[in-house]
């Protein structure tokens, strides 16, 4: 009777394995890449989804030097979801562009940050100095980090800098401090 349970269980445990490392590859098979490397400066942030359109960037994680994302076209439509400058990233998300998001946070402006209403956070990211899962009605993780908590990531990122807020010198600082890749880079000069 324990002979046929263990065997049972150790069957359940082999399927289950093999159902997580299916997901994972299919997870990484469907995201895609940009040709090659590129850095761009726009004027309008609307400019940024049409780059990563362009080069078939699909599944990415995002690098968001900015505010909180540009995610309030929501309210705004008028019939059909469309592009605008208050939704690129939410826009972005449901174009399969975009499925994680780090939103770096000035370090100085982090207590205050934490205690803006808007943002909701879920819980802390345990396993970073000052980070926060945010809640958002797209689905996917927003992690909020200071530049100082940004973690390494295994693959290629998509990195969007708001110049208002960061500069570009300081932000390719960082990522080489954190040995982060980027195919494409955007800098956005003009309104974000």
């Amino acid at each position: 009777m324990y002979k046929y349970r263990l065997i049972n269980t150790s069957l359940i445990c082999i399927l289950l394995t093999l159902i997580m490392l299916t997901l994972n590859k299919r997870g990484e098979n469907s995201r895609t890449f940009a040709p090659v490397p590129s850095v761009h400066s726009i004027n309008e942030s609307e400019s940024a989804y049409h780059i990563w359109k362009t080069n078939k960037v699909t599944g990415r994680t995002l690098i968001l030097f900015d505010g909180y994302p540009h995610n309030m076209g929501y309210y705004s439509y008028n019939g059909k979801p469309r592009l605008l400058a208050t939704n690129l990233i939410e826009y972005s998300i449901f174009q399969n562009i975009i499925r994680r998001i780090y939103l770096v946070v000035p370090e100085i402006e982090w207590s205050e940050f934490r205690n803006q209403k808007f943002i909701r956070p879920i819980r802390e990211a345990s396993d970073l100095v000052k980070g926060l899962y945010l809640y958002n009605q797209s689905g996917i993780p927003i992690i909020a980090v200071t530049p100082a908590s940004l973690p390494q990531l295994k693959e290629q990122a998509l990195v969007y800098i708001n110049n208002k807020r960061f500069r570009n010198e300081e932000v390719l600082a960082l990522l080489a401090r954190n040995n982060i890749t980027s195919d494409i880079i955007i800098s956005c000069t003009g309104k974000p």
